[in-house]
């Protein structure tokens, strides 16, 4: 073997294959790419992604350690159905945990942030009105993992990531009859008018709205059916 093949350093590789296919499955869950229920075969990911099967089972066995994704008696993996009790305990958790994330965030906005969050929000506003609603949920992730990841708190973000992906289903199905009544736009509208007053008192309730009414939203279309529990 070339003694010059000594003085290359090895190559650099951050992530390993399962991990990025991991990351492309979150994002797909975050964004509400998924419905409640909907299985999930390592072939399909394998295929889906273009990687062989061992990354594939290794991204979907992780998200199912975290509870993610669940399994059946049979090993089936699928995206989580859930029922309104398990709903009102992850809205509760994220009221409790976005508002502490918020709260945080707040003195460590410098204006450019300010006015990356209003950008994102202007975008929000006009894809909102263009039923655009799969770019919608992009948005809407993007704006408030914007200010929470400002809190410069790690462990807390995976936490409400977590939670934001068990529900990411449900944002899938909820659209675009939640998105007709402009309710999004506006409560990130209050959440803005809160950073920029520097109140973050109201910065919490407006948080707290807009999760109690998404909230609502789905666990009536539960109740009308139009969701599986």
């Amino acid at each position: 073997m070339s003694s010059a093949l000594d003085s290359i350093a090895p190559v650099a590789r951050k992530e390993t294959l399962g991990a990025i296919v991991r990351e492309e499955l979150r994002s797909a869950l975050m964004d509400g790419r998924f419905r409640p229920g909907e299985k999930l075969t390592i072939r399909a990911v394998a295929n889906a992604l273009n990687v062989s099967l061992t990354p594939a089972r290794e991204a979907l066995y992780n998200l199912m350690a975290e509870g993610v994704l669940e399994s059946g008696a049979n090993g089936t993996v699928f995206v989580p159905s859930l029922d309104e009790p398990r709903i009102r305990e992850l809205s509760l958790i994220r009221i409790r945990l976005e508002g502490l994330a918020a709260r945080e965030a707040m003195p460590n906005l410098a204006p450019k942030d300010f006015d990356r969050l209003s950008e994102i929000n202007s975008q929000f506003a006009k894809t909102d009105k263009e039923k655009e609603h799969a770019k919608l949920m992009q948005l809407n992730w993007q704006f408030h993992f914007g200010l929470y990841e400002a809190a410069n708190m790690p462990a807390l973000l995976k936490i409400i990531e977590t939670c934001w992906l068990k529900m990411g289903s449900y944002l899938n199905v909820i659209y675009p009859d939640y998105g007709s009544v402009g309710v999004g736009r506006d409560n990130h509208a209050r959440i803005l008018a809160a950073l920029q007053g520097g109140d973050a008192n109201l910065l919490e309730d407006h948080i707290r709205t807009d999760i109690e009414q998404s909230t609502a939203w789905v666990i009536q279309m539960i109740r009308d059916r139009r969701l599986p529990a």
